[in-house]
């Protein structure tokens, strides 16, 4: 089944170093602003999925994260703002994120893909929902690998992985 749907963390995925990274500091890798157009120019919703303690803190507005995942490419944007101890159903690795995007989107999991820099968060969250995990070994890199069992897809970063899935289609 082709690829419709891709989920993508934002620190150390798009950019950053895998851990926040405030709005006005936040560059992207080379490449991620171009892979993201191109999945977006081949027809592919592309979402972002992202836990953001900080909004619980109060030194992360939430409009203004999304705006700004918006501007660089996002169709959509799904936030768990919950403090890490918040037990909310949202923050990866659980999945109230992709469930959030199914009620608004309806989609297969089939159709879709998480690519995100963090085993425990992304890849977990990823085989938890029975969709097809892309890893980056930018961000966090490698941190964790022994931690988590699973099936996914490495890639060196976002833009090898949009190629990755362009291919693949």
């Amino acid at each position: 089944m082709p690829i419709k749907i891709v989920f993508v963390d934002r620190d150390g995925t798009i950019g950053g170093d895998g851990h926040f990274t405030p709005i006005a500091e936040f560059l992207p890798y080379a490449g991620s602003v171009e892979g993201i157009h191109a999945l977006r120019a081949a027809g592919l919703r592309f979402f972002a999925l992202t836990n953001q303690t900080r909004i619980a803190t109060g030194e992360l507005d939430e409009a203004e994260l999304r705006r700004s995942l918006l501007e660089l490419g996002c169709s959509d944007a799904f936030i768990c703002p919950h403090a890490e101890n918040a037990n909310c159903d949202c923050r990866k690795p659980k999945t109230g994120l992709v469930t959030q995007a199914h009620l608004k989107y309806h989609f297969s999991n089939q159709e879709a893909v998480i690519i995100g820099d963090s085993y425990r968060a992304d890849m977990q969250c990823a085989n938890r929902a029975g969709i097809l995990g892309i890893h980056v070994a930018t961000g966090r890199g490698a941190a964790a690998r022994a931690d988590v069992s699973g099936t996914w897809v490495e890639c060196a970063d976002l833009a090898a992985a949009a190629d990755w899935i362009l291919r693949h289609n």
